[in-house]
């Protein structure tokens, strides 16, 4: 049986941890994906939601790059509006 040699069993420990933290940056980037998608639909049907993720994301995003690529979707969310329209015509037919 051969014996490996230190600088093979250093670098069959470095592979392996590079494996390790491989695995470790997808669970995360999944775990991100999930929650981003939980956040957009709370967002979307909820106006106390949809202004807070607004708000957060206008102050916490700074690179411009992330901000490029976010507006199209906070447009979308501001053009929803904060739903006191909704809830005024609601107010209007019951009372009408």
């Amino acid at each position: 049986m051969q014996q490996r040699t230190i600088e093979q069993q250093i670098a069959e420990a470095e592979a392996r941890l590079a494996r390790l933290r491989t695995q470790s940056r997808q669970l995360e980037n999944g775990q991100k994906i999930i929650l981003g998608g939980m956040l957009l639909a709370a967002a979307r049907h909820d106006p106390k939601m949809r202004a807070w993720v607004i708000k957060e994301a206008e102050k916490a995003v700074t690179r411009d790059v992330d901000r490029k690529r976010l507006q199209p979707l906070l447009d979308e969310l501001k053009a929803m509006g904060d739903g006191k329209e909704a809830h005024a015509s609601a107010v209007e037919q019951a009372a009408g």
